[in-house]
């Protein structure tokens, strides 16, 4: 076993290194909660202030064309611009020292343009500013012919009809012009006057000039920015192609990110997701233009400062754990060596030795637990001395009592075998007596118990018989209750099947419209005939009443041919009508002359298992009146028995009880006598053991 020495070590280090290794923890993970929520907030926040600044910009643009459609639509004349190309020329002439102004100061912009309504207008009319890049002069080009596309053709003209479309101003999505190599977005705002669409107006900006915005806002070491569209996809990423879609790419990876992109209060929070095996935070801002700027970090860079701070925690923990070994063991020993001194006079004492130890005294003094044991170990000393001297009277005093003892033990000896054996040979005879009375009650009870079997029987046979008749009483209404049933329904078939024959002959009448229709028929066949004949006559005037007139006999033949068909299903649904009421016939004779006759046989042999059933229940009860007269009279005579045979059984117990008395009389002498002898040894043993003290 380990000394209290090591135990009291091990406590003070084993505490000392849960508590050192709690507030490590706590501290450990508090800074990487707080790592965490400050990379957060920075993050959002440089995420916000570059949305900021391409909002700035995308405000300019939108300030722009708005101010520009609101100059073209002040200046123009829409009775005249309507299908009058002079004044469509001249109108185009006072825009377009206005267009060159605000396309050279507004930032980004690479090509401004007004489209007018190809319904209205030459299809090559209005103003196309464009240039190779921001640093260049805008020159003024032809612009599309609308004569060369579809309206549907929106991979050429979907710039045009989609905003006319939207009714309302429109960011289009980045596209690149393969004319001069350049992604752009085009901020498109649709002119309408008095609902009616005049055309468009609009500025193409270099994409570039948002993603270097996005390219400047970075977090940490290896933190940028991207932009996506309202639907999800890439527009701009260092790594992922334009137009991917971001729940589709590497099989999903980044799904997680769209569907936190898609929900608006998600914006200003931050995603934790995983990237090519990295793990990465990441935020999100809306642009005024629809598309969202998102700001990420690897999230080791996010921690690298709170993994820092974590070591250095690891190493104060170190130093303070070895402190805590020293400090332990000096503590240690300040308690162990005084419990040692203790103990090694505790074992003197285990040892009878009870003399007197001078470093007892010292350790008596100490105000510590210490002292207290000492002191009550000098106390133990001190009681014992004091029974060793109350042992050696005792002893004396045992010895002269255990002679007296001895003497009285042997006459009571004696007298308590003679009581025995005269009480028992009076419990013998009276347990004979006992067992004579117990074979007559034994006998008379199986004759009640025979007694109650047959009362019980002849009660339950009561009961059944009673049970009988109601299942006869129930037997004989349910069979009167059918009778009348089957009567009634009897008596209802009987007017329905009548009233059904009598409905049935209302299909002879129909025979008589199909005659009406073919008389009909004839005359109107008849007609058409003497219409062709009187258009014959006419010549060419009355050709087109004889063909009027051959149609009509067309249809006449046609409405014979259909009376044909009716008069056809007429015979099939007589002869169907007269199945059915020879059928009903023959079930209303089955239910009045074997159905009804049946009921009435039922009823009577009802009647007759109720008259049986009582019958049998008036015999039952008689049986069980003699079979309760004969139980009283056994009841008494069991009784009477009874009373003897419990005088005999007190008179039994207490003869016992005497003989089992003496009995244990003799058994206590002889426990007594073993007492005696066991005090003996013990006394001798005592003597032996107050030898052994040395005080």
């Amino acid at each position: 076993m380990k000394s209290i020495k090591t135990k009291i070590t091990v406590a003070i280090v084993f505490c000392s290194l849960i508590s050192a290794v709690v507030i490590s923890l706590l501290s450990i993970s508090n800074s990487r909660d707080l790592s965490v929520t400050d990379a957060e907030k920075e993050l959002t926040l440089t995420c916000n202030n570059t949305a900021g600044e391409i909002n700035a910009m995308v405000s300019r643009v939108e300030q722009s064309v708005n101010t520009l459609s609101d100059i073209a639509l002040s200046q123009l004349e829409f009775s005249q611009f309507k299908n009058n190309d002079t004044y469509v020329s001249q109108y185009t002439e006072g825009l377009l020292n206005d267009f060159y102004k605000f396309s050279e100061h507004t930032e980004g912009t690479i090509c401004s343009y007004i489209r007018y309504n190809p319904d209205f207008t030459d299809p090559t009319s209005g103003i196309f500013l464009t240039r190779a890049d921001t640093q260049s002069s805008f020159d003024s080009v032809t612009p599309t012919d609308f004569s060369m596309y579809e309206k549907d053709d929106l991979a050429h003209v979907g710039w045009y009809y989609i905003p006319v479309a939207n009714k309302a101003p429109i960011w289009m999505d980045p596209y690149l012009n393969e004319n001069i190599n350049v992604y752009m977005i085009s901020y498109v705002v649709p002119l309408y006057v008095n609902g009616t669409s005049v055309g468009i107006l609009g500025m193409d900006i270099d994409f570039s000039r948002i993603t270097d915005y996005a390219d400047r806002a970075s977090a940490f070491e290896s933190g940028y920015s991207f932009v996506v569209s309202e639907s999800g996809s890439v527009l701009y990423h260092r790594e992922i192609p334009t137009g991917t879609d971001l729940a589709e790419y590497n099989n999903g990876e980044l799904k997680a990110i769209k569907d936190f992109l898609a929900e608006p209060s998600n914006e200003g929070t931050t995603l934790k997701y995983s990237y090519n095996g990295t793990d990465k935070y990441l935020t999100f801002s809306r642009l005024d233009n629809g598309m969202k700027l998102v700001l990420t970090a690897p999230l080791d860079e996010i921690t690298a400062h709170a993994d820092k701070l974590s070591l250095q925690i690891w190493g104060f923990l170190t130093v303070g754990i070895i402190i805590a070994i020293v400090l332990g063991i000096i503590i240690s020993s300040t308690i162990a060596d005084p419990i040692k001194k203790i103990t090694g006079i505790i074992k003197k004492t285990s040892l009878l030795d009870f003399h007197k130890e001078s470093s007892l005294e010292t350790l008596m003094k100490k105000k510590d637990e210490t002292g207290v044991m000492a002191t009550a170990v000098n106390e133990m000393q001190n009681v014992l001395r004091d029974v060793i001297a109350n042992m050696e009277q005792i002893k004396d005093c045992l010895t002269g009592n255990m002679n007296l003892l001895d003497d009285v033990m042997k006459e009571n000896n004696a007298i308590s075998e003679d009581n025995s054996a005269t009480t028992q040979e009076l419990a013998a005879g009276m347990q004979e007596t006992t067992a004579s009375t117990t074979m007559i009650v034994s006998n008379i009870n199986a004759i009640q118990d025979n007694v109650t079997d047959i009362r019980s029987l002849s009660e339950r046979e009561q009961q059944e018989s009673a049970k009988i008749m109601e299942r006869a009483r129930k037997l004989r209404d349910t069979t009167a209750a059918s009778n009348d049933k089957a009567m009634e329904i009897y008596a209802s078939m009987k007017v329905r099947t009548q009233e059904a024959v009598e409905q049935s002959k209302v299909v002879e009448k129909i025979n008589e419209l199909t005659d009406n229709i073919r008389s009909i028929s004839s005359q109107t066949n008849l007609l058409a005939l003497n219409a062709n004949i009187e258009a014959a006559r006419a010549g060419d005037a009355g050709r087109g009443f004889a063909v009027v007139a051959t149609e009509i006999g067309s249809l006449a033949n046609e409405t014979f041919q259909t009376v044909d068909g009716i008069n056809q299903i007429v015979k099939e649904v007589n002869s169907a009508v007269i199945n059915m009421t020879d059928c009903i016939r023959v079930i209303m004779d089955f239910l009045e002359q074997t159905v009804v006759s049946d009921y009435t046989s039922f009823t009577q042999v009802g009647q007759r298992y109720e008259e049986d059933a009582k019958a049998f229940t008036d015999s039952m009860q008689e049986i069980y009146s003699q079979i309760s007269d004969l139980d009283n009279k056994i009841n008494s005579i069991a009784a009477t028995i009874e009373n003897v045979n419990d005088t005999i059984s007190e008179s039994t117990q207490g003869v016992n009880l005497i003989a089992e008395k003496s009995t244990e009389a003799v058994a206590k002498t002889m426990q007594g006598y073993d007492h005696l002898r066991e005090s003996e040894t013990n006394l001798s043993t005592l003597k032996s053991l107050i030898a052994r003290f040395r005080v």
